[in-house]
């Protein structure tokens, strides 16, 4: 492939029964190729974790098993604003009002969204939305 120019990742694998893994270890991998790439690690109840790697910018328009833990919701940098279709799961904190209002912000072309959420809201608001 002498003449590709770009080549964009999206890795997610899950990982079992690993120790925990700093990020920058993973980041330092790449770090001999030119484009960025970052990477998350999100680690879950039931002894599983997750492992993301993408390029920078991130041109995917798809993020499932996104936790509250995923940074990807700055809205000054606008890492993520292709995403048209996020499902969020999170099984160690609940998802809270003040995260949806984070990703309205992040994701501006947002269509679809799907939660997978066992527990309950904590900081429960006081006004009824309906």
């Amino acid at each position: 492939m002498p003449h590709l120019r770009q080549f964009y990742i999206h890795i997610r694998s899950i990982v079992v029964s690993v120790p925990h893994i700093d990020t920058d270890t993973i980041r330092q991998s790449f770090s001999h190729q030119e484009q960025s790439v970052d990477c998350v690690l999100d680690y879950f109840n039931n002894d599983c974790g997750q492992c993301q790697i993408f390029s920078l910018p991130f041109i995917g328009t798809r993020l499932d098993f996104i936790s509250n833990r995923f940074p990807l919701f700055d809205e000054n940098k606008n890492t993520f604003s292709n995403v048209t279709i996020i499902l969020l799961f999170d099984d160690v904190k609940p998802f809270e009002h003040n995260f949806f209002v984070l990703v309205s912000r992040a994701l501006p072309h947002l269509k679809s969204l799907e939660v997978f959420n066992r527990l309950e809201q904590q900081e429960k608001p006081a006004t009824n939305l309906i």
